[in-house]
């Protein structure tokens, strides 16, 4: 079997991996120059479900090289004072899986190095047509390809999508913007093994540690905190988050103009169906979603070990049917959730911020996070791999 996969990202290179290992012939291609232009970013969080993905595509070994490993999620307001906390550290020995944070680029380099040869770079996909036996991608410059399978895995804005549903909506804009930086910072105070989440007025402030003594941080404000007049990303933050609690405003001043990447958030509402013929999405491509419960990398990762394990028998239309039906409401509800969570975090009056706070409080240590386990922390996903799960 012939596979074209269309975006060399996480999820694209994870699809390679996968078909690979079903048998299939792999070939990505991706329209970046370059291995780093193809996979620019900082952070990301690699939750359970994720690891356990990786684990089955046997990358676990090398993902413990470039991850440092977080044991506890700390939710607190803006005055410093705790919230909630979740122990991400008893939820790895109940799902036999821990969690780590690492390095974008550094998860796409491992991904791209085992893909070797077979990721192209510079081909920027323009359409394909399917055909009675299989699917011809076309890329600019007039080349053309054949395959048996296309995968659309590139990404918010793919193009293999738009192809695949004409009149599709465009992307919707969730409501806030991330300044994302990385900076290495030794003795940054950022606890140790700890992914530590502040909540504002309109203003949320994450940060946690990665290899090396590097850091990620990620402002985000909503679309209601007004930007004052010339005013640069740096100066937006410290102005926005100045009186802080330790380390955000440390973190802000420690971070060059150069080292900081605003980036505005956007996602689609869920699809039923993303695939026809021998065309199928994966990732971004099909269900885009807001980082607020950080499962977009996890759900490209498991959305590829899936249609690996489908794809296994041979019969592309069936494995394509079986794929959507494992793939389409699990994301669905992760798109719902993530965005549901993001309004959380543009909420500004005082009155409503307190209400928000205080709910957390009594029901983030138990019910939300029992509940958000449930929805994201591999319990159907474990059971389909056969990994061990509980409920």
């Amino acid at each position: 079997m012939r596979v074209i996969v269309v975006g060399g990202g996480i999820g694209g290179l994870s699809a390679a991996l996968a078909l690979r290992a079903a048998g299939a012939e792999v070939t990505v291609y991706e329209r970046a120059p370059g291995p780093h232009a193809a996979q620019a970013g900082h952070g990301l969080v690699l939750w359970h479900n994720a690891v356990l993905a990786l684990r089955a595509l046997g990358l676990e070994p090398e993902v413990r090289k470039i991850g440092h490993e977080l044991h506890r999620h700390l939710f607190r307001d803006m005055r410093g004072r705790r919230i909630a906390e979740w122990s991400m550290a008893r939820m790895a020995g109940r799902f036999d899986a821990p969690v780590y944070s690492v390095s974008r680029p550094a998860l796409h380099a491992l991904l791209a190095g085992r893909v070797g040869d077979d990721l192209v770079l510079d081909s920027r996909c323009t359409g394909f047509t399917a055909t009675g036996d299989g699917v011809v991608v076309r890329f600019a410059g007039g080349r053309e390809e054949r395959a048996d399978l296309l995968v659309g895995a590139d990404g918010l804005r793919s193009t293999v999508r738009a192809a695949l549903l004409p009149g599709d909506p465009p992307p919707r804009y969730a409501g806030f913007t991330a300044f994302q930086g990385v900076i290495r910072l030794p003795g940054s105070g950022v606890p140790e093994h700890t992914f530590l989440s502040t909540w504002g007025r309109g203003r949320w402030f994450v940060c946690y540690r990665l290899a090396d003594d590097h850091v990620y941080w990620d402002g985000v404000l909503g679309d209601r905190v007004a930007p004052r007049l010339g005013a640069t990303p740096l100066g937006l933050l410290a102005a926005e988050f100045g009186g802080w609690p330790d380390p955000v405003p440390d973190l802000i001043a420690a971070t060059g103009a150069d080292d900081v990447t605003p980036v505005h958030v956007f996602d689609r509402p869920p699809l039923r169906r993303w695939g026809h013929g021998p065309v199928t999405l994966l990732g971004d491509a099909a269900h885009p979603m807001t980082f607020n419960l950080g499962q977009g990398a996890g759900q490209a990762i498991e959305d590829a070990l899936v249609l690996g394990e489908e794809l296994a028998g041979g019969d592309v239309p069936a494995a394509l049917t079986a794929y959507e039906a494992r793939r389409v409401t699990r994301t669905a509800r992760m798109v719902r959730r993530s965005r549901a969570n993001g309004e959380l975090t543009r909420w500004r009056h005082p009155i409503a911020c307190a209400a928000r706070d205080a709910f957390m409080r009594l029901t983030f240590d138990r019910l939300v996070y029992r509940k958000t386990y449930q929805l994201t922390m591999a319990i159907d996903f474990a059971r389909e791999t056969g990994e061990r799960s509980e409920t």
